[in-house]
């Protein structure tokens, strides 16, 4: 019984470790956040506002799981003011968007919301490169 747990406590830890020190690239991501780092790319021509291109690449910080998911940006209709992006994975969608109440000129925080079925199921903070 001694033998099991010590095995599951040091396997426990390996895990841990090794996703603590992963990375997502050897670049900065796109997105820094407390929980995730993200690299967000438009793939539409520069100046483009209502892109439908655009992709999402994220990995856990804590568990080094990865997700690689297909969105939008979100625009608001009426001014094609940019407002964040949008990704959806079935039942799910991942909202990146600035958090306008925190910040300074040098620094952008922004927010990750995920939704499950129009409920917020995580959330992350961070900078936006």
């Amino acid at each position: 019984m001694r033998l099991a747990m010590g095995f599951a406590l040091i396997t426990l830890f390996c895990s841990n470790s090794y996703a603590d020190g992963y990375k997502l690239h050897p670049g900065t991501p796109t997105f820094q956040g407390k929980h995730f780092d993200i690299d967000i790319q438009e793939h539409c021509q520069e100046g483009e506002v209502t892109c439908p291109d655009v992709s999402y690449d994220s990995i856990n910080k804590k568990t080094g799981a990865r997700l690689h998911l297909k969105g939008r940006v979100m625009f608001n209709p009426n001014n094609y003011n940019f407002q964040g992006y949008i990704f959806d994975n079935g039942d799910y969608s991942y909202v990146l968007n600035p958090n306008h109440s925190k910040g300074t000129e040098s620094v952008q925080i922004w927010n990750l919301n995920v939704f499950y079925k129009d409920k917020v199921i995580a959330f992350d903070e961070g900078i936006m490169q």
